[in-house]
């Protein structure tokens, strides 16, 4: 069974929660530079001080922040990932599950793209490059794993499995982008496809 839970660790949990959805709210429309505590203070409807009672500094919630939605969509792709299926049949639920996750939380992306290509003083850059690079190379070595093994089954050809994992990665990052200013955009299913495609055509066994 599991423990019990008191009423003031639920609380906090909640709280915490409105929180950092509140700070992903004011990033997507200020940019993180520009975000102040006070502001997502306002926007969750806590006090200021409410925010310090839980994260140390403005940095640390947005690294909580974006640990939070990024495990989701980790939690996400590795199940795809972890499905015993051919690999053709992974990189397309692969795709349909990242460009699924930033259609339900178009607002993380601005989170995410900023943590990437951080804004600010070169401090702020070397914390948050810590924060998210080990995360980005483990997601992109899981990756690797599952095309180092289909290369393995003769089902794809030869080639660096990590290279490929990047190119993979990156490019339906690329796609993911350009969805966020158009309006409007493909469907879901049809970017996963495309990008699937393309990937497949490439990497697929020649006679």
């Amino acid at each position: 069974m599991f423990p019990l839970r008191s009423k003031e660790a639920v609380v906090q949990e909640f709280r915490i929660q409105s929180i950092q959805e509140a700070t992903m709210r004011v990033i997507a429309r200020k940019g993180m530079a520009a975000a102040t505590v006070q502001e997502i203070a306002d926007e969750a409807g806590v006090a200021k001080g409410t925010i310090y009672l839980y994260f140390r500094d403005r940095d640390e919630l947005i690294e909580k922040t974006f640990d939070g939605a990024m495990n989701q969509l980790i939690a996400r792709i590795d199940a795809v990932l972890d499905q015993d299926v051919p690999i053709d049949q992974k990189i397309r639920a692969v795709m349909a599950a990242k460009l699924g996750f930033f259609s339900e939380n178009r607002e993380f992306f601005r989170l995410y793209l900023t943590l990437r290509m951080p804004e600010g003083p070169a401090p702020r850059h070397r914390r948050q490059k810590q924060n998210c690079h080990p995360q980005y190379r483990v997601r992109a070595q899981h990756l690797a794993a599952q095309l180092k093994k289909a290369m393995e089954r003769d089902e794809i050809r030869e080639m660096d499995p990590y290279r490929l994992a990047l190119f993979i990665i990156e490019g339906s990052t690329a796609v993911i982008l350009e969805r966020l200013t158009e309006d409007p955009s493909p469907a879901d299913a049809a970017d996963a496809e495309f990008i699937a495609g393309l990937v497949l055509d490439g990497i697929r066994k020649r006679s």
